[in-house]
């Protein structure tokens, strides 16, 4: 097998074609498990790289205050007493939240800002160093612009507070969210002015974020905040990594159920394939026996014939593989990652992420194994009489 025998390699593929129905049914087959288990493996990597980075761009520490189990606004002044534990280098309060439309039934995320603090997420940094807001302003995404102009508000926006009364801001300027589809219905504005949106009190914020010197230390600061403030919910850096890699464990269940389906169909197709072949190909190795043909060149033709299959049925699977989830952004088994309402896959533009190992364990889980279970019982034949073959 040093070179290729094109001899051989032609016998190879007239002989697919002799048998397209069930060579068609074998790529059919293979291809589409291909697809599945790349699917899932493209799915999971992007969407944890994904998150991953966003992690990046949180602070530290968060600490939450919950009502009857329902998040609620905080004290403002807490952040006086959490500056004063050993680890904390800075904090902040923020004012941010999700504003219903009802008009266009569509749901705005507005940021409250304080122009003099820095941004957690460098775009928003970017941002108020491009534009000057104030108290009556504010920033929108254009698909937020798009919206609002459908229903005529072109300057301006009305909000309606929970008392019912009209918080009246203009539209200073709109920006293009680019490849953050995370960020496409933002709303960039003051931090007074979103309080009034949102029904806060002067002392009033959503959360308070915290930053940590020493990142060794968060689980460490994180208990300490509890046991100060057993009221309130703390979430850090570490919490959130554990929360996602929970979500994209293999071992929950959802991926190994798919993994072992997947496997357990092609190695029945293996078990077919390898246990013997059909009167008429034996026939035919007896015929190419019988006109001189040697045990190796049948085992050539059947090793050009397995690895036509499945390289082309492995590359078409995984091309299909790609085109669902990066292009189609794998609609149905997208939501097996609603789970708990962690995301929503359809605010995710999925970048190419692919873990070569991932390709490279399927590839060795199928192709050669399939060549391997096509090789076999053509040798078992090949080292039969020709007469006995034929008989």
């Amino acid at each position: 097998m040093s070179k290729i025998n094109f001899y051989l390699l032609e016998y190879a593929y007239n002989y697919i074609l002799r048998y397209k129905s069930k060579n068609f049914f074998i790529v059919t087959v293979f291809t589409l498990l291909v697809a599945l288990l790349s699917s899932l493996f493209f799915l999971a990597t992007s969407l944890q790289h994904e998150l991953f980075s966003r992690i990046a761009h949180q602070p530290d520490i968060v600490i939450e205050n919950y009502q009857a189990g329902k998040p609620s606004s905080i004290d403002s002044s807490l952040l006086d007493r959490l500056l004063e534990i050993d680890g904390v280098s800075s904090g902040k309060t923020r004012v941010q939240g999700s504003y219903y439309f009802r008009a266009k039934n569509r749901t705005f995320h507005i940021v409250g800002v304080d122009i003099f603090e820095k941004q957690d997420d460098p775009f928003i940094q970017k941002l108020l160093a491009q534009y000057d807001l104030n108290s009556s302003s504010m920033l929108v995404s254009k698909n937020v612009q798009d919206i609002m102009q459908k229903a005529y508000y072109r300057e301006y926006f009305n909000f309606i507070k929970p008392d019912g009364n009209l918080e009246k801001v203009a539209i200073k300027a709109s920006f293009d969210t680019g490849r953050r589809v995370a960020l496409k219905n933002l709303i960039v504005m003051q931090k007074e002015s979103a309080k009034e949106i949102f029904g806060y009190g002067q002392n009033q914020a959503t959360d308070i974020a915290l930053d940590v010197a020493n990142k060794n230390e968060l689980d460490f600061i994180s208990q300490k905040i509890r046991l100060m403030l057993p009221n309130v919910k703390v979430i850090s850096k570490n919490d959130l990594h554990v929360k996602y890699e929970k979500l994209f464990d293999y071992d929950s269940g959802v991926f190994l159920s798919f993994f072992v389906i997947a496997l357990f169909t092609f190695f029945v197709i293996i078990y077919d394939k390898a246990n013997g072949l059909s009167s008429e190909e034996k026939r035919e190795i007896g015929i190419l026996k019988a006109l001189g043909w040697r045990v190796e060149d049948v085992l050539h033709a059947k090793f050009y014939e397995a690895s036509l299959l499945s390289f082309v049925a492995f590359f078409l699977g995984v091309g299909i593989a790609f085109v669902y989830v990066f292009i189609f952004k794998a609609p149905l088994l997208g939501d097996i990652f609603m789970h708990e309402n962690l995301l929503n896959i359809h605010n995710f533009r999925l970048d190419v992420h692919i873990e070569l190992s991932y390709l490279l364990l399927i590839f060795l889980l199928s192709v050669p194994i399939y060549i391997a279970a096509t090789l076999i019982p053509a040798w078992r034949v090949a080292t039969l009489d020709a007469d006995e073959v034929m008989r």
